[in-house]
């Protein structure tokens, strides 16, 4: 059986190849129940047509550490993967797929609102579907927006509000629980990924936002039970990416879009399967 640790599972798993795997995550045949605390580690078993995998990674602040062991139809394991890494690259790689899905094409300015463990895969995904003309970062540690702008050829910026009105695509990736940006910053036209809440306590887009805008989630009952901008707005989303994907998403009548993710675990079957 093999064993990805994080810098094989980057080798094998492309930002590319990555985007190609969250379309076979919201077009296949899926099942995905909610996630578990077990003890300090989030548990999450899922399916993708004839794939299983289950992830264990801990909660534990400052300890990122887990695995996604995958398992064919009749139960027999095909391997196991490094699980901060595939889950950092398939949740930069399904906003990049609802990036493609909800943007027009060319040139775009980004603003990253994070700098933590998830921000790198969000700005190369964009950058894999988007031509990024000028990249900005946010942290409410100056320090670490400058060390990933740093990192990815951006430049630093102090304050959310600004970052966020010179941008056309924003991507938020904090564990924030009060907005990370007010409303009135958000130009007509920007498109909005967040994907660090994942609890009803938690939220980064404030609530102005979310109910003036064309709002997508990975999964309806995944958002309904986590995704804390949405329950604390009082929001229902207008679609999902599987329906966008179909072609039988309501059409996109508002100025401003966002893709709300929580995470489901069949974007961790196909990251870690499309990497083995």
């Amino acid at each position: 059986m093999r064993y990805l640790g994080p810098e094989d599972t980057r080798a094998s798993l492309p930002m590319a190849d990555a985007i190609e795997a969250m379309e076979w995550a919201f077009t296949g045949a899926a099942e995905a129940p909610l996630r578990s605390l077990v003890g300090n580690s989030l548990v999450m078993p899922g399916r993708l047509d004839d794939r299983i995998a289950v992830k264990v990674v801990s909660t534990t602040p400052g300890s990122p550490v887990g695995l996604v062991a995958v398992f064919d139809a009749e139960g027999t394991p095909i391997g196991v993967v490094d699980g901060p890494t595939i889950t950092a690259i398939r949740t930069g790689a399904v906003c990049g797929l609802a990036t493609r899905l909800l943007t027009a094409p060319g040139p775009v300015n980004m603003a990253m609102l994070g700098a933590g463990a998830m921000a790198f895969d969000q700005v190369e995904a964009i950058r894999v579907v988007r031509p990024v003309e000028e990249l900005l970062v946010w942290s409410r540690d100056l320090a670490h927006a400058a060390a990933l702008a740093a990192r990815v050829g951006g430049e630093a910026v102090a304050d959310a509000d600004e970052a966020v009105s010179r941008a056309g695509v924003v991507s938020c990736a904090t564990p924030a629980s009060t907005p990370l940006f007010s409303a009135k910053a958000v130009r007509v036209g920007t498109h909005v990924n967040a994907v660090g809440a994942f609890t009803p306590e938690m939220a980064e887009l404030p609530s102005e936002l979310l109910k003036k805008a064309y709002v997508v989630v990975d999964e309806l009952e995944a958002a309904a039970a986590e995704a804390g901008d949405l329950i604390q707005a009082d929001r229902a989303p207008n679609t999902t990416l599987r329906a966008l994907l179909q072609g039988a998403a309501p059409p996109v009548d508002e100025d401003i879009t966002v893709f709300k993710s929580v995470g489901v675990a069949a974007q961790d079957v196909a990251a870690a399967a499309r990497a083995l």
